[in-house]
Parts: C-alpha cells; sequence; structure tokens
C-alpha cells in the first residue's frame, strides 16, 4: 500500500512538473521574425511597407500574458511599433519617429527617445498596456498624437465553417480563455472539437490552435455544444 501510494505521489510530482514547464511554454511564446514578416506580408498594405527592415525587440509582460513587440524601420522616415499577443495574433502597429526599445518599464512598450537627463541617463517614453483593456488606441508620443493601427479583420472561408445545429455557422466572435483566474479575450472562429479540446482559428493571422474546452467561458462551451 504504502510502496503504491508512493508512487502515486511521484507520479503526481512528475505530472505537476510537466504541467509547470508547459504553462512556463505557453506563457511566453514569442514569434520569429520570418513569422512576423510573413503575417504582416499577408495582410499588406500599410501594415507591411515596402523595404521596411522588420527587427525584434522585446516582450512585454502584462497581467498573465504576454505582448511581443517587433520594429519595423520604414523606409522613408519613422518606424512602426509592431504588436504581437501570446498567441502569435498580430494585433496591429503605432507609427512613431522613436523605435522601440527593450529598456523595462512595467507593463509598457518603451520607445528609445534618443536623449538623456541632466544625470546621462537615458531617458525613455512609454506607451502603457492596461491589464484589462489592453493596448490604448490613442496616445500622445512626445506630445504628438498617434493612434494605434488594428489588424484588419479576416472573413472565414467556406472550407472552414462548420453547421450546427439549425444550420448554424461559425463565425469570428470574442472567446473568453480562462488561464490561471485571468479571463484573455481571443477573437477567433471555431473550427472543430475532439477529444475535450475545441480548435480556434485566430482571426488576426490565421493560426489555429486547440485550447480545453473547460478553460472557456460557460458562454462559449454553451456556444460550442451547437456544433457537435
Amino acid at each position: 500500500m504504502k510502496k503504491t501510494l508512493g508512487m502515486i505521489m511521484v507520479l503526481a510530482l512528475a505530472a505537476g512538473i510537466a504541467t509547470h514547464v508547459a504553462a512556463k511554454t505557453e506563457r511566453k511564446d514569442q514569434p520569429k521574425r520570418r513569422f512576423v514578416e510573413e503575417a504582416l506580408a499577408e495582410v499588406g498594405g500599410v501594415h507591411f511597407p515596402e523595404k521596411m527592415d522588420v527587427k525584434r525587440i522585446s516582450s512585454v509582460e502584462v497581467g498573465d500574458t504576454y505582448y511581443h513587440i517587433f520594429e519595423g524601420e520604414l523606409d522613408t522616415v519613422g518606424y512602426h511599433i509592431i504588436v504581437f499577443d501570446n498567441y502569435r495574433n498580430y494585433l496591429g502597429y503605432y507609427k512613431s519617429d522613436f523605435p522601440p526599445c527593450n529598456y523595462q518599464i512595467e507593463n509598457s512598450i518603451a520607445l528609445d527617445s534618443g536623449t538623456v537627463d541632466q544625470n546621462g541617463k537615458a531617458l525613455h517614453y512609454p506607451i502603457p498596456i492596461h491589464v484589462k483593456k489592453g493596448l490604448p488606441p490613442n496616445i500622445q508620443i512626445a506630445g504628438m498624437p498617434t493612434k494605434f493601427v488594428k489588424a484588419p479583420k479576416k472573413e472565414a472561408s467556406e472550407t472552414e465553417k462548420a453547421a450546427g445545429e439549425g444550420g448554424t455557422e461559425p463565425e469570428y466572435r470574442t472567446w473568453t480563455i480562462i488561464h490561471k483566474g485571468k479571463e484573455i479575450p481571443v477573437r477567433a472562429i471555431y473550427i472543430k472539437q475532439g477529444a475535450g479540446k475545441v480548435h480556434l482559428k485566430a482571426e488576426a493571422n490565421g493560426v489555429t490552435k486547440p485550447f480545453a474546452i473547460s478553460s472557456l467561458s460557460k458562454e462559449d462551451q454553451a456556444y460550442v455544444k451547437q456544433f457537435k
């Protein structure tokens, strides 16, 4: 009996360690530069100007999630401050005369002002990120107003649609993923489900990922049931 209990404890500990490691990996999932360039190229237009040089800068931890920051140096003048969420969804960009940098400011994207204070310490302009509301739609950088240019919405193709009860078809909507007690909004469309998981395709970049159905809000779980 003792031997059996000991084995159970070891297995539980191993599972706990594995879960902890997986959670750490999931929490900070910064996309590679090539992935970012491909996502921007797919969106095109003002989001991917000709000859824009993309560089990976930093990740900003806000609450229990991360925002991943990239610099897009323009061929003419200025920069795009490019933002992805922790699910590799392209969110949009701010345009600024100042580049983003890896200086750490709590809950903020840091921009390099190119100047120093009287003690010779570099000065930075912050773009604050609200824990619940996320990126501000309008901000001022060095007194200059700028707005967040959101990634365009993507329409679901016919092959992605799976009719539910009464002929209901999936559509892009805001899902609520509950992670460690925190509600994380995700814009996505239902693709399929099985083995206790639902597969959602992100609206911003078309990436499909599985989520445990139990991690969805009650409203989302009810929504998923119609597609069984």
